[in-house]
């Protein structure tokens, strides 16, 4: 409702005039009464009638709504009074109510323009747009002059798609006030909008041979031409809208984007230099130049050292603008030069005020470079800065858990995730080191919670799946479900040589030891062997599967690469599994 009302902002200057005409009319005291009164009582109705006005327009609608109602019990034929009740009840939004009395009033008085205004803008306000067409055309039919009418009835046709109607509204406003930008270009936009380009074109070279010296609309002219790859055409208005200013703002933004897609990158990049060094191009409008180059994939690649001095001529032109380091911070990380990037990062953030972007690029690169020990400090003050921030929370409660500090881990998720409101993939992300971090203080009630939780959000999230069967083998708990759910990572990832060593293992616990032999052959064959784990797993596998001799070896192995456990130390020494 809020856009309707911008684009139809004229109906709000028609409500104005429908309380000034009301107020004429009562200092007037030309009130159409039909019903016929006595003295006294057409004295007491326009007192009664007046009080209400002076109330509603101190506030009081409430108390003016109470006084219009008794002009009413006094006068039921007061068209006067139910527009007032009208006006009143659709300022409290009680729209059925206001509609009721706005129609009682025209019927009353069906002559009335103000009436009809009143009605038609109520629709308007309850989107009910053809409705209020309706109404403006008996409007229209009777004004056909009045342009205010007019246009407000050609927007609601605009609004409600219905074109060409629309464009014959703005014509006739045209035919009576003259060319004007505004209408034309309104008109050309809607000529797009039906598949009319010729008529489009039309409304701009008509606005330039009525203003042959204002250079904006060879920029508009320019920029159809290249949306249809009419190149030369395009070039051709650029060149008059630079004969006429050659330092317009709008038009070397213009013509960027016309070299960009016709490849011409040389020239692009020198009018880049140019807009950055004009004075009256403002900066945004300068920024937004690299943001979209910096998402255009094919231009980043290619012509990656054009962008970067581009940006750095804009930052030193703008050595004070925060835009031009998350500009620059941007780029690297794009380029995947992630050590400049943090520099940088850490530059806005040290000289600038907070930004919630800027810190979420900062803690990912300290998260990727697995520097915790500054990750868990870094999202402590970006907790500070944004404490509804769900994400700095998981950063924190990520770092706290690599660092070992399992409590303060589950602390900071369990804040964060209060935090978390409909981001599902948020969600299970603190669902996930949730579960991780009670089951490394072995609070194995809460840690399956958790993991349960991920799966039934998603049933199918591999790396859950993993872990929490393993955890579950560990245990030695529901093994037959650890079974079942586990068996999907090997769907999914049959080379995997991690998700076939918790299979092969749950396997093991099941005592299906000759099932369990060939997946744990598969788990060493598909990259396993330089995991001292999966090895000392194929050994005890081996071992319960009758070859003792085989499984001893594997078992040193383990310990040679580095696996120092006391149980795998007793099964050397005893060559047996106790």
């Amino acid at each position: 409702m809020g856009k309707i009302k911008q684009i139809i902002l004229i109906g709000l200057i028609i409500l104005s005039a429908i309380a000034c005409k009301n107020t004429q009319q009562v200092s007037g005291g030309k009130f159409k009464v039909k019903q016929e009164l006595t003295r006294d009582k057409e004295q007491q109705y326009y007192y009664i009638f007046i009080e209400a006005n002076r109330k509603k327009l101190l506030g009081d609608l409430h108390g003016a709504l109470a006084l219009y109602d008794q002009c009413l019990e006094i006068n039921p034929d007061s068209d006067a009074a139910m527009s007032e009740i009208s006006e009143i009840n659709k300022i409290k939004k009680n729209y059925e109510v206001a509609e009721k009395y706005a129609l009682l009033a025209i019927e009353k008085d069906p002559e009335n323009k103000w009436y009809q205004l009143n009605l038609a803008n109520l629709y308007v306000e309850l989107s009910n747009l053809e409705k209020a067409a309706e109404t403006y055309e008996k409007l229209h039919e009777k004004y056909i002059n009045d342009v205010e009418i007019t246009y407000t009835l050609a927007n609601i046709y605009s609004y409600s798609q219905k074109f060409k109607r629309a464009i014959d509204l703005y014509n006739e406003i045209e035919n009576i006030t003259g060319i004007s930008e505004q209408l034309s270009i309104t008109k050309q936009r809607l000529y797009f909008q039906i598949g009319e380009k010729t008529k489009a074109y039309n409304e701009i070279e008509k606005l330039i041979k009525h203003y042959p010296n204002e250079p904006g609309f060879y920029g508009i002219l320019a920029e159809m031409y290249t949306n249809d790859n009419l190149f030369s055409k395009a070039e051709e208005n650029y060149n008059k809208l630079f004969a006429l200013d050659s330092t317009n703002s709008i038009g070397q933004i213009s013509v960027i984007d016309f070299y960009r897609k016709k490849m011409n990158y040389d020239k692009a990049f020198s009018m880049i230099e140019k807009v950055i060094l004009n004075k009256n191009t403002d900066y945004s409008s300068k920024v937004r130049i690299f943001v979209s180059m910096l998402n255009t994939q094919s231009e980043l690649k290619i012509y990656n050292e054009k962008i970067k001095e581009s940006i750095l001529i804009l930052k030193n032109h703008y050595p004070n603008e925060k835009d031009t380091y998350t500009l620059h911070a941007d780029f690297l990380i794009k380029m995947n030069l992630i050590n400049e990037a943090k520099s940088e990062l850490e530059y806005i953030i040290s000289n600038f005020s907070s930004n919630v972007i800027v810190w979420e690029q900062l803690l990912s690169i300290y998260s990727f470079n697995s520097n915790f020990d500054t990750l868990f400090t870094a999202s402590q003050t970006a907790i500070d800065s944004f404490p509804e921030h769900s994400l700095f929370y998981l950063f924190g409660g990520v770092s706290a858990t690599r660092l070992e500090k399992t409590e303060v881990a589950i602390g900071l998720l369990e804040k964060g995730l209060k935090t978390t409101l409909n981001d599902s993939e948020l969600i299970v992300d603190f669902f996930t080191y949730l579960g991780e971090a009670y089951y490394e203080i072995n609070n194995y009630k809460k840690s399956d919670y958790y993991f349960d939780q991920v799966l039934q959000k998603e049933p199918d999230n591999i790396y859950v799946i993993n872990n929490y069967s393993y955890y579950l083998s560990l245990r030695e708990e529901k093994l037959e479900y650890a079974e079942s759910i586990s068996k999907k990572t090997i769907i999914a990832e049959p080379d995997n040589s991690t998700y076939l060593d918790t299979y092969a293992w749950i396997l093991f616990k099941l005592e299906r030891y000759h099932d369990a032999l060939f997946y744990i052959k598969q788990a060493v064959e598909k990259g396993g062997v330089d995991s001292e784990v999966i090895v000392e797993h194929y050994g005890d596998i081996l071992f319960m599967t009758g070859d003792e001799a085989a499984a001893l070896e594997f078992w040193k192995l383990s310990e040679s690469m580095g696996n120092n456990s006391e149980e795998l130390k007793l099964k050397i020494e005893s060559k047996k599994i106790k």
